[in-house]
């Protein structure tokens, strides 16, 4: 599973990352999508285009037109939701997971909405931390096809966040954004047994992903752990160590 499109391998976000995630064999990828001031959805991790872009353009007071300029990493143009789903209804057997980076639940539903009526709610996932489940709930509303998927902060009572949330599928672990969170989370891992935990979610029906897995090491050891996926900024490396190579 291709965090941000494998940001290791090409921009990310992008649907450079996104397209290339799939031919590596990426079995789904993850986006951030963020609203402009017009009201378009466009995939954006931060809330400004400084770090990926070098302009510190707060990306909801920007208009599309705007950001269409811009190249992230300086190579690939900002994705628009509709480069996506239309990526993702040329691979119809990859699955997409949409982080909710807004202020307003009223743009998840629509978020939601958008995905539905391009006919691959079935193939998408909206996905938000676990104290923002407001959000998550009006993209249910809004479209009852969508998938939702969860983020807990800490791999503790995993189906309990999942069922909180209304989520049939929960992905945990760690963000080499923040550090330290690593470290956490295998502590949590061996304290509240997660391999205990992969099956009982398992047999709730609950699809768990985690990661973020950049080495052999932590790729084998997730799989030990029984999830369902495993998530990766580097997909070649991610494949070549679940097949046993180095």
């Amino acid at each position: 599973m291709a965090h941000r499109g494998a940001l290791l391998n090409a921009p990310e976000n992008t649907i450079a990352a996104f397209r290339l995630a799939f031919d590596n064999g990426a079995d789904g990828i993850e986006c951030d999508i963020r609203k402009t001031k017009d009201g378009q959805f466009v995939a954006f991790h931060d809330k400004t285009a400084a770090r990926v872009a070098g302009r510190d353009w707060p990306i909801a007071e920007c208009t599309y037109g705007q950001l269409r300029g811009l190249r992230v990493n300086g190579r690939e143009p900002v994705a628009h939701l509709d480069d996506i789903l239309g990526l993702l209804a040329f691979h119809p057997s990859k699955v997409c997971y949409f982080e909710l980076c807004f202020e307003n639940a009223e743009d998840a539903a629509a978020l939601a909405v958008r995905i539905k009526s391009a006919g691959l709610a079935g193939r998408a996932y909206v996905l938000a931390f676990s104290n923002r489940k407001e959000f998550l709930y009006a993209a249910k509303c809004a479209a009852p096809e969508i998938g939702i998927a969860v983020m807990p902060f800490f791999p503790y009572n995993i189906v309990g966040a999942a069922l909180d949330a209304g989520a049939s599928a929960v992905c945990a672990g760690w963000t080499p954004d923040w550090p330290g969170t690593r470290g956490l989370f295998k502590l949590g891992a061996q304290v509240f047994d997660l391999k205990l935990q992969s099956s009982e979610a398992r047999a709730m029906g609950i699809e768990l992903s985690a990661g973020v897995a950049n080495d052999h090491y932590d790729a084998r050891w997730l799989a030990e752990q029984g999830v369902s996926g495993i998530w990766t900024d580097d997909v070649p490396l991610l494949v070549k160590a679940l097949r046993g190579g180095r």
